[in-house]
């Protein structure tokens, strides 16, 4: 269980890359409240080297809780953006990369967004592991840390305890994953609703694993994965499957969750439900043409199955996602951010 997470303050920090995290924190708290969870006493703590305000970009001031030395012991880090080239900070915060590196050897998890996984990539918990970071940092990202595995398609990475995000934004997707690990789909999915959750992409479609190959060797239920993600119209027969990978259904099914933690049933409902939230997004068919589309017959059946994994029924989906997507001025494209 979660007990203390520590948001970390430098000096020019992006401070969205920290803002945000910390409200989503304490949306999951009042969850958490309403429910009368004791999980909900998970300490939050902004952090810096020195107890003194520290100017953000844009030139207002953050005033951290505490400093370094003070925390012995937290389960999670946000690592915050740093403004422009970081190289030029880094001799300044040694001490802070020398801290992460100490933290995560002790077991905490870590996650670096944008520029700040440069902190990461100076203390050495990152050589070896796979990393992202903002666009216009990685070419010197890659000169700077050849023993890292940069990952410039990627927006998300995720090494063991350590995630990056190439941006804000990201950082927010990872910020909903996190919460789902530890508080569950139902609660991560009401506070991505207070985030603009309308052109959320699922985490799991983004990031890149470290080892991922090796976290996933069989290759019966991946082959099963492939059939299902290419065949979401037709029924699922579990009998078929099983006798396609050589097992039985026992067999299968157990293989299939210790692989994907899914029955079979919850992971074909899983990609059926991504595929309607494409198809609400980007097409102007019905909602009946697209329960249609991923497989069920029965619109409100689709319905109350979209509303249990998506938070919202397909129509409140569709009106949130245009309404961001095409709101704006007719002299340009609406909706660029």
């Amino acid at each position: 269980m979660i007990k203390h997470i520590t948001l970390l303050a430098i000096d020019q920090m992006l401070s969205s890359s920290v803002a945000i995290p910390l409200e989503m924190l304490e949306a999951a708290r009042a969850q958490l409240r309403v429910k009368r969870d004791a999980r909900a006493g998970f300490k939050v703590d902004v952090v810096a080297a020195e107890l003194q305000p520290l100017t953000m970009l844009g030139g207002f001031q953050i005033r951290p809780s505490k400093t370094l030395p003070d925390i012995v012991q937290t389960d999670l880090i946000v690592v915050p953006a740093l403004w422009r080239n970081p190289r030029r900070q880094l001799p300044a915060l040694a001490g802070t990369v020398d801290w992460l590196a100490r933290q995560y050897r002790a077991g905490a998890s870590i996650i670096a967004v944008g520029t700040g996984v440069c902190l990461l990539a100076e203390s050495g918990i990152l050589d070896g592991k796979p990393a992202t970071t903002h666009w216009h940092y990685l070419d010197a990202f890659a000169r700077d840390y050849p023993r890292v595995q940069l990952q410039r398609q990627h927006l998300l990475t995720q090494a063991g305890r350590i995630y990056c995000a190439a941006s804000v934004n990201s950082g927010a997707d990872l910020m909903v994953h996190f919460l789902g690990l530890q508080y569950g789909r139902e609660l991560a999915l009401k506070v991505e609703q207070q985030f603009s959750p309308e052109v959320r992409n699922p985490f799991e479609k983004k990031v890149f694993y470290a080892g991922q190959a090796q976290q996933h060797p069989d290759e019966e239920i991946a082959l099963a994965q492939t059939w299902l993600q290419q065949n979401l119209q037709r029924p699922l027969d579990l009998a078929a499957l099983a006798q396609a990978a050589g097992l039985s259904k026992r067999q299968f099914d157990r293989r299939f969750q210790a692989v994907t933690g899914q029955t079979p049933g919850q992971y074909l409902q899983q990609q059926r439900c991504d595929a309607a939230r494409d198809l609400l997004q980007n097409s102007n068919l019905s909602i009946a043409d697209i329960a249609a589309a991923v497989g069920y017959s029965d619109g409100g059946y689709f319905t109350r199955i979209f509303r249990r994994l998506a938070g919202q029924t397909p129509g409140e989906y569709r009106k949130k996602v245009r309404a961001k997507l095409f709101r704006g001025s007719s002299s340009g494209p609406a909706g660029m951010v």
